[in-house]
Protein backbone atom coordinates (compact mmCIF):
# COMPACT_ATOMS: atom_id res chain seq x y z
CA UNK A 1 0.00 0.00 0.00
CA UNK A 2 2.83 2.40 0.86
CA UNK A 3 4.43 1.73 -2.55
CA UNK A 4 1.18 2.69 -4.29
CA UNK A 5 0.89 5.92 -2.29
CA UNK A 6 4.52 6.81 -3.01
CA UNK A 7 4.06 6.11 -6.73
CA UNK A 8 0.90 8.23 -6.84
CA UNK A 9 2.67 11.06 -5.01
CA UNK A 10 5.63 10.88 -7.41
CA UNK A 11 3.32 10.98 -10.44
CA UNK A 12 1.45 13.94 -8.98
CA UNK A 13 4.66 15.85 -8.35
CA UNK A 14 5.98 15.05 -11.84
CA UNK A 15 2.68 16.11 -13.37
CA UNK A 16 2.71 19.38 -11.44
CA UNK A 17 6.27 20.07 -12.60
CA UNK A 18 5.32 19.28 -16.20
CA UNK A 19 2.28 21.58 -16.06
CA UNK A 20 4.44 24.34 -14.57
CA UNK A 21 6.97 23.89 -17.38
CA UNK A 22 4.21 24.26 -19.97
CA UNK A 23 3.12 27.57 -18.44
CA UNK A 24 6.60 28.97 -17.97
CA UNK A 25 6.36 31.05 -21.14
CA UNK A 26 3.01 32.58 -20.11
CA UNK A 27 3.66 35.09 -17.28
CA UNK A 28 -0.03 35.67 -16.43
CA UNK A 29 -2.25 32.80 -17.64
CA UNK A 30 -5.84 33.95 -18.11
CA UNK A 31 -8.42 32.05 -16.05
CA UNK A 32 -10.43 29.68 -18.24
CA UNK A 33 -14.22 29.99 -18.55
CA UNK A 34 -17.03 28.39 -20.54
CA UNK A 35 -18.64 29.92 -23.63
CA UNK A 36 -22.39 29.67 -24.34
CA UNK A 37 -23.92 28.87 -27.69
CA UNK A 38 -20.78 28.10 -29.72
CA UNK A 39 -20.15 24.37 -29.40
CA UNK A 40 -20.53 21.91 -26.57
CA UNK A 41 -17.55 22.19 -24.26
CA UNK A 42 -16.34 25.48 -25.73
CA UNK A 43 -14.18 27.55 -23.44
CA UNK A 44 -11.54 30.26 -23.53
CA UNK A 45 -8.93 27.56 -24.19
CA UNK A 46 -10.71 26.61 -27.43
CA UNK A 47 -9.78 30.07 -28.76
CA UNK A 48 -6.03 29.56 -28.15
CA UNK A 49 -4.16 31.08 -31.08
CA UNK A 50 -6.64 33.95 -31.39
CA UNK A 51 -6.67 37.18 -29.38
CA UNK A 52 -9.71 37.52 -27.10
CA UNK A 53 -11.30 40.75 -25.87
CA UNK A 54 -13.38 40.06 -22.75
CA UNK A 55 -15.84 42.71 -21.59
CA UNK A 56 -17.28 42.12 -18.11
CA UNK A 57 -20.26 44.11 -16.81
CA UNK A 58 -23.20 43.70 -14.51
CA UNK A 59 -25.62 44.64 -17.29
CA UNK A 60 -25.30 45.12 -21.04
CA UNK A 61 -27.20 48.38 -20.59
CA UNK A 62 -24.63 49.87 -18.22
CA UNK A 63 -23.10 53.10 -19.46
CA UNK A 64 -19.51 51.80 -19.29
CA UNK A 65 -20.32 48.63 -21.22
CA UNK A 66 -22.13 50.51 -24.00
CA UNK A 67 -19.35 53.11 -24.21
CA UNK A 68 -16.60 50.47 -24.48
CA UNK A 69 -18.53 48.59 -27.18
CA UNK A 70 -18.92 51.88 -29.07
CA UNK A 71 -15.17 52.44 -28.82
CA UNK A 72 -14.38 48.91 -29.99
CA UNK A 73 -16.53 49.44 -33.09
CA UNK A 74 -14.10 52.13 -34.21
CA UNK A 75 -11.41 49.49 -34.72
CA UNK A 76 -13.53 46.46 -35.47
CA UNK A 77 -12.33 46.25 -39.10
CA UNK A 78 -8.72 45.93 -37.88
CA UNK A 79 -9.74 43.35 -35.29
CA UNK A 80 -11.71 41.19 -37.72
CA UNK A 81 -8.63 40.76 -39.91
CA UNK A 82 -6.77 39.42 -36.89
CA UNK A 83 -9.62 37.01 -36.03
CA UNK A 84 -10.17 38.60 -32.64
CA UNK A 85 -12.86 36.93 -30.54
CA UNK A 86 -15.13 39.24 -28.53
CA UNK A 87 -16.67 37.81 -25.36
CA UNK A 88 -19.31 39.48 -23.18
CA UNK A 89 -19.78 38.43 -19.57
CA UNK A 90 -22.87 40.26 -18.33
CA UNK A 91 -24.48 39.15 -15.10
CA UNK A 92 -27.95 40.09 -16.29
CA UNK A 93 -27.72 37.29 -18.89
CA UNK A 94 -28.58 39.65 -21.71
CA UNK A 95 -27.62 37.06 -24.30
CA UNK A 96 -26.98 38.86 -27.58
CA UNK A 97 -25.09 42.13 -27.23
CA UNK A 98 -26.71 44.97 -29.20
CA UNK A 99 -23.78 45.67 -31.52
CA UNK A 100 -22.53 44.94 -35.01
CA UNK A 101 -19.52 43.24 -33.35
CA UNK A 102 -20.26 39.51 -33.06
CA UNK A 103 -19.94 38.85 -29.31
CA UNK A 104 -20.09 35.38 -27.80
CA UNK A 105 -21.26 35.13 -24.21
CA UNK A 106 -19.56 33.66 -21.16
CA UNK A 107 -21.40 30.74 -19.58
CA UNK A 108 -21.12 31.88 -15.95
CA UNK A 109 -20.57 35.68 -15.90
CA UNK A 110 -20.51 36.03 -12.11
CA UNK A 111 -17.77 33.40 -11.86
CA UNK A 112 -15.83 35.05 -14.71
CA UNK A 113 -15.94 38.36 -12.84
CA UNK A 114 -14.73 36.67 -9.65
CA UNK A 115 -11.95 34.76 -11.44
CA UNK A 116 -10.68 37.95 -13.05
CA UNK A 117 -10.86 39.91 -9.77
CA UNK A 118 -13.55 42.31 -10.93
CA UNK A 119 -15.34 43.89 -7.99
CA UNK A 120 -16.83 46.88 -9.77
CA UNK A 121 -19.47 47.31 -12.44
CA UNK A 122 -17.17 47.01 -15.44
CA UNK A 123 -13.86 45.58 -16.67
CA UNK A 124 -12.16 44.81 -19.94
CA UNK A 125 -9.44 42.24 -20.53
CA UNK A 126 -7.30 41.28 -23.51
CA UNK A 127 -6.07 37.72 -23.65
CA UNK A 128 -3.23 37.11 -26.07
CA UNK A 129 -2.86 34.30 -28.59
CA UNK A 130 -0.74 32.39 -26.05
CA UNK A 131 -3.42 32.56 -23.32
CA UNK A 132 -1.64 35.33 -21.43
CA UNK A 133 -3.69 38.01 -19.71
CA UNK A 134 -2.10 40.94 -21.54
CA UNK A 135 -4.41 43.65 -20.19
CA UNK A 136 -7.09 43.93 -17.54
CA UNK A 137 -8.58 47.13 -16.20
CA UNK A 138 -11.79 48.34 -14.62
CA UNK A 139 -11.65 51.62 -16.54
CA UNK A 140 -12.73 52.52 -20.03
CA UNK A 141 -9.87 52.00 -22.48
CA UNK A 142 -9.06 53.86 -25.67
CA UNK A 143 -9.33 51.67 -28.77
CA UNK A 144 -5.66 52.29 -29.53
CA UNK A 145 -4.67 50.74 -26.18
CA UNK A 146 -6.76 47.67 -26.96
CA UNK A 147 -5.10 47.47 -30.39
CA UNK A 148 -1.66 47.70 -28.76
CA UNK A 149 -2.53 44.92 -26.32
CA UNK A 150 -3.77 42.69 -29.15
CA UNK A 151 -0.83 43.26 -31.47
CA UNK A 152 1.87 43.20 -28.76
CA UNK A 153 2.37 40.49 -26.19
CA UNK A 154 2.80 41.07 -22.46
CA UNK A 155 6.60 41.06 -22.59
CA UNK A 156 6.83 43.72 -25.31
CA UNK A 157 4.30 45.86 -23.44
CA UNK A 158 6.35 45.60 -20.24
CA UNK A 159 9.60 46.52 -22.00
CA UNK A 160 7.92 49.52 -23.67
CA UNK A 161 6.86 51.02 -20.34
CA UNK A 162 8.96 53.77 -18.85
CA UNK A 163 11.25 52.55 -16.13
CA UNK A 164 11.29 54.53 -12.85
CA UNK A 165 14.17 56.98 -12.53
CA UNK A 166 17.12 55.71 -10.50
CA UNK A 167 18.27 57.88 -7.61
Amino acid sequence: MKKIIRAALALTLCGAGFAQALRADVPRPAPNFGIDGVAKGSSLRSFRGQPVVLVIARRARDKEFREEVRRLRELYADFSNEKVVFVAATEDGAGAVPSDIPFVTAANPAQVAADYGVNGRFAIAVIGVDGNLDLITQKLVAPERIRDAIFNNFESQTSARKQPAQM
